[in-house]
């Protein structure tokens, strides 16, 4: 019978060993031996006839990331006799990776460690499902904790952190009312001891005077303790207090508020205005009380405000909106809040804001514009950002096709020619650096998408801030290649010209000494033949000597024309 009864517990506890899949194991360490059950071997997939572990095999079926923890634990407990429970992943014989529960227990004899032993458990998918648990509550907005039937903390997100400050490892397995004694006699643990002790859910808003602080709070029934979702309403409650300060005092806060205020019952019954209202409106407040909204303005049935309204009356919820309202030609800027009363409006004309807004998007698209129509490369350089904006012109002129590309300030200098860098970046950080002077202009080659270079002059103007510090640059590159030139060319041809005309100098004073010498004789001859009595044959004589002079000269002449002919 004794041994009918041990083989029955023998069959009972591998059968509840397998149903929950526990094994045993065993280090010898007097024998460096291990020992692991059928199911050990079952869970890392190894064949019990034809696998023996060692303590380096077994070690290496954890995943990296645990395989130093489980070794410090093996060792610290071979040292000192501690036991150990963990959870690790371990990678099995088939790849497959697994969650598992190791226990450890140490049996000591004066003070060495002969062996240690015990169980091994697949826990994988109550794992799994503990993870993706933890990761739906941490990613939820609200904050969110449990306490079990104890009040001590079993979870604590990391919203719960952030409006609680404090951490999680700091608070997990701590008494809830010892680590916020603030709220150990305060209404909120009668709450959750009635919700504990009645399983049913409450909700409820908590100001917590640890911290001056109000709160929203859904706490759920859980394993005999509390789930608390909760989230920070102050903005709501001041929100709160303050609508109903105002209808407290409406007469003399609401009259003297900037903003344009009515409201409206749950029939859109107007029930009150202010003096602004009356402004913005045109309408005195005696003609609109008692009155029904779309009764009085029927034209805004169509438009925004009415499909607004109507939104927030549905839901509850706080609406802000612009609309624009023609019957008045203004444009409205309009915040909306429900209650269960109807709704409190408040409004303010922002025509002018409107209008400034549509001039700056005019004024946006005519710069764009601009930028297409334009021969200058237009760019536009956010110093702050450090981003630049480049125009059109800068395919056209230079052949990059901007959209396809993002500029930057090294774009632009590393294709300023090696010559002219250094001096360009000179002069544009002094004008940046020097918070009276806003206009910069240079001249130098910038290198094309072909290659080549172009002969460009640069102008820019800095805005500053109101303490001067630059925080854009503005500007236009224009292309002055063909100038150049043309320069070029006229400054060669200038000094062609002056080099001819030197010559022709030279020329002229040679020649005029040579064209003195029969001139000279000609008046000579011209002098006697007046001063001879009519004598004919010397009259002849001096008529001859005169033709020869005069050959003399007309050949001197022909001479010069010829050599001014070369010079051209």
């Amino acid at each position: 019978m004794k041994e009918d009864k041990q083989d029955f517990n023998h069959v009972f506890f591998q059968q509840a060993s397998r149903l929950a899949k526990i094994g045993s194991w065993e280090i010898d360490v007097v024998n460096d031996k291990i020992y692991w059950s059928a199911m050990v071997h079952e869970l890392h997939e190894t064949n019990p006839k034809t696998f023996i572990p060692d303590l380096k095999t077994a070690l290496g079926f954890y995943r990296n990331d645990y395989q130093s923890m489980v070794n410090e634990v093996i060792v610290k407990s071979i040292e000192t006799g501690a036991e150990f429970d963990f959870e690790a992943v371990i990678i099995t014989k088939k790849k497959k990776e697994r969650w598992i529960r190791a226990i450890g227990n140490v049996e000591m004899v004066q003070g060495e460690c002969r062996r240690v032993y015990g169980s091994f458990q697949d826990i994988h998918s109550s794992k799994l499902l503990e993870l993706q648990m933890r990761e739906i509550l941490e990613s939820i907005s609200d904050a969110f904790y449990a306490v079990d039937k104890n009040w001590k903390f079993t979870y604590f997100n990391k919203e719960a952190e952030n409006l609680l400050l404090k951490k999680a490892e700091d608070v997990l397995g701590k008494n809830i009312w010892e680590l916020f004694p603030a709220s150990a006699f305060t209404v909120i643990r009668k709450i959750y001891k009635r919700v504990a002790r009645s399983k049913k859910k409450e909700s409820f808003d908590y100001y917590y005077p640890g911290n001056g602080k109000w709160y929203e709070i859904n706490a759920y029934p859980s394993h005999g303790g509390i789930s608390a979702y909760f989230k920070n309403i102050d903005e709501r409650k001041q929100a709160v207090e303050k609508l109903d300060k105002a209808y407290q005092e409406k007469i003399n806060i609401l009259e003297s508020i900037g903003d344009a205020f009515f409201t409206v019952n749950k029939d859109w019954v107007l029930t009150y205005l202010n003096k602004e209202t009356e402004k913005v409106l045109h309408r005195k407040r005696e003609t609109l009380i008692g009155k029904n909204l779309w009764d009085e303005y029927p034209d805004a049935i169509d438009t925004d405000f009415y499909r607004q309204y109507h939104k927030a009356a549905d839901t509850q919820e706080n609406l802000t909106f612009e609309e624009f309202y023609p019957a008045l030609k203004v444009w409205l800027e309009v915040s909306v809040y429900p209650s269960s009363a109807g709704l409190s409006v408040y409004f303010k004309d922002i025509t002018l804001r409107k209008e400034s807004d549509i001039r700056l998007l005019h004024s946006n698209e005519r710069f764009e514009k601009v930028a297409e129509a334009t021969h200058d490369a237009i760019w536009d350089w956010n110093i702050l950002e450090d981003t630049l904006y480049w125009g059109a012109g800068f395919n056209n002129l230079f052949g990059y096709q901007v959209e396809k590309i993002t500029p930057t300030l090294e774009s632009w200098t590393d294709h300023i020619h090696p010559e002219d860098r250094d001096r360009v970046l000179q002069s544009i950080y002094e004008t940046l650096e020097n918070p009276s002077q806003s206009n910069w202009i240079s001249e130098y080659r910038y290198q094309k998408n072909d290659d080549t270079f172009a002969n460009v002059i640069d102008r820019g103007i800095v805005i500053r801030d109101v303490k001067g510090n630059p925080v854009r640059m503005v500007g236009a590159m224009n292309d002055i290649s063909e100038r150049k030139k043309f320069e070029i060319s006229r400054i060669e041809y200038v000094r062609q010209i002056e080099a001819q005309n030197e010559k022709l100098k030279s020329i002229a004073w040679t020649q005029s000494h040579i064209v003195r010498a029969p001139l000279a004789r000609m008046l000579t001859i011209m002098n006697a033949i007046d001063d001879n009595n009519k004598n004919l044959d010397d009259t002849l004589m001096w008529l001859k000597h005169l033709r020869d002079s005069a050959d003399e000269l007309d050949e001197i002449i022909k001479d010069l024309v010829e050599k001014a002919q070369h010079l051209t």
